[in-house]
């Protein structure tokens, strides 16, 4: 069972699907999330942004602001995820607002090469629902017999 997820988040689209899918995931398994920020374009609304994005958290997470030094960010992250004993990395498949030709973007390529935890991709345009397990039901296909 998973007691804490890491969330490397970014300030684009892909970001706010993986942190809205990995405080559901905190809600159904009762684990903490961190918010892990890489510091390389941080403007002033960045702290607006996690809060915005953490709005509804039954437990607000815990935001993390790292400098990458000389590592790229895959192995930036593969280190906080050790630090913070997280169980599960849960990205982002792309942080663009356009559809992209690569099925995972480069930030999750380098975190998925490095990471040593299991690591969850969310697709950028999965939408947030209120009841995600009621979507099994809603999507079963009907076979008369």
């Amino acid at each position: 069972m998973f007691r804490h997820i890491l969330v490397p988040v970014g300030l684009g689209a892909g970001s706010l699907a993986a942190v809205q899918h990995a405080l559901n995931l905190s809600r159904w398994l009762g684990c903490k999330v961190t918010l892990l920020h890489v510091l390389e374009n941080t403007s002033a609304s960045t702290p607006e942004t996690f809060a915005r994005m953490a709005q509804g958290a039954r437990h607000p997470p815990r935001v993390v602001l790292v400098e990458p030094g000389s590592q790229n960010i895959g192995a930036v992250v593969a280190q906080a995820a050790q630090q913070t004993h997280a169980d599960l990395i849960v990205i982002g498949s792309h942080d663009l607002a356009r559809p992209a030709p690569e099925v995972l973007g480069l930030v999750a390529q380098s975190i998925l090469a490095n990471a040593t935890v299991p690591v969850q991709v969310v697709p950028t345009g999965m939408q947030a629902q209120r009841k995600p397990w009621l979507q099994r039901f809603s999507l079963r296909e009907v076979h008369e017999v």
